[in-house]
């Protein structure tokens, strides 16, 4: 029997003698992705940074905390949009130009390990996104209540849509007690050797728990100085991830990422703008933002 090939807009499936293709993604409901031309994503790609995911109203939302609803929204509005998030490994290769990626390209990031970055899991599985979580990898940054178990971060790390990334050992936040002021000799007792300590000891404990390569590092707080990036790559490090607004280009620097906060009080309105032009917008007024890669005092 001569078999016939019948194309539609959908997923593949095999029925009898016949080819059914669909297409889910031209579907209503998404906007179709722009095919490759030297003109995608002409003004770079943005990271976006997260890190709590709460259910409930008993911690407010601000700077580093979002409601589930504010997430779920943003995250639809970017699978409606055809927009397309990435792994960090894609942006790194993007950045030293090695490969081409789809247009409306963007990094999801979740830094510090909470325990309720659980939460956003399966809205992230609902729409097939890559998602990068950065863990803070000594006692301090795991399990207690807040933050997630080693059997939480193994089973992020089998997920192959998702990576595992260093935040220190201790992620030192104080802003006159942290890396910088360490490897400047600010602080009595604290030196360049102990935020080496700091890098290797994340990288260690990351790959013999997880059985994986651990490349990427974010800084706590996004402070760094041009001696903490050298202690970096002499640990092992091959990209590092900043809080300093912007996008990233072909040509750019992998050891100084450009990423945004997405502040949980901020609107869709507000996230919008943010893809448009990524710099930090202020909705709260409880505490400072995030300023370029130097301590500075509340």
């Amino acid at each position: 029997m001569k078999q016939s090939l019948v194309i539609l807009r959908r997923p593949i499936f095999w029925i009898g003698t016949f080819w059914i293709t669909f297409n889910v993604c031209n579907s209503p409901f998404r906007e179709s992705k722009t095919s490759l031309s030297p003109k995608i994503n002409s003004n770079g790609i943005p990271v976006l940074i997260y890190h709590e995911i709460v259910t409930d109203s008993q911690k407010e939302s601000g700077e580093t905390v979002i409601s589930l609803q504010k997430f779920e929204e943003q995250m639809q509005y970017l699978f409606s949009k055809g927009y397309n998030p990435i792994t960090t490994k894609d942006l790194l290769s993007y950045m030293r130009k090695e490969k081409v990626l789809p247009d409306k390209s963007v990094v999801l990031n979740f830094d510090d390990g909470w325990k309720n970055v659980l939460n956003a899991v399966p809205v992230l599985n609902r729409y097939s996104f890559p998602a990068s979580f950065w863990i803070i990898a000594g006692p301090k940054g795991i399990g207690n209540g807040e933050y997630l178990e080693w059997s939480d971060i193994r089973e992020l790390s089998k997920n192959p849509r998702f990576e595992i990334g260093s935040h220190t050992y201790s992620h030192p936040w104080n802003p006159n007690d942290n890396l910088v002021t360490w490897v400047d000799n600010r602080v009595d007792g604290k030196s360049e050797k102990d935020a080496l300590f700091e890098l290797k000891e994340s990288k260690r404990i990351l790959e013999s728990k997880l059985g994986i390569l651990v490349d990427y590092l974010a800084w706590p707080c996004g402070w760094y100085n041009d001696k903490l990036i050298q202690l970096a790559v002499q640990s092992g490090y091959k990209a590092i991830l900043t809080t300093e607004d912007g996008t990233n280009l072909p040509g750019g620097d992998p050891l100084r990422i450009k990423r945004v906060f997405i502040d949980g009080k901020c609107d869709l309105t507000s996230f919008i703008k943010q893809l448009e032009n990524p710099r930090y917008i202020v909705c709260q007024k409880s505490k400072k933002p995030t300023q370029g890669n130097s301590p500075y005092s509340y």
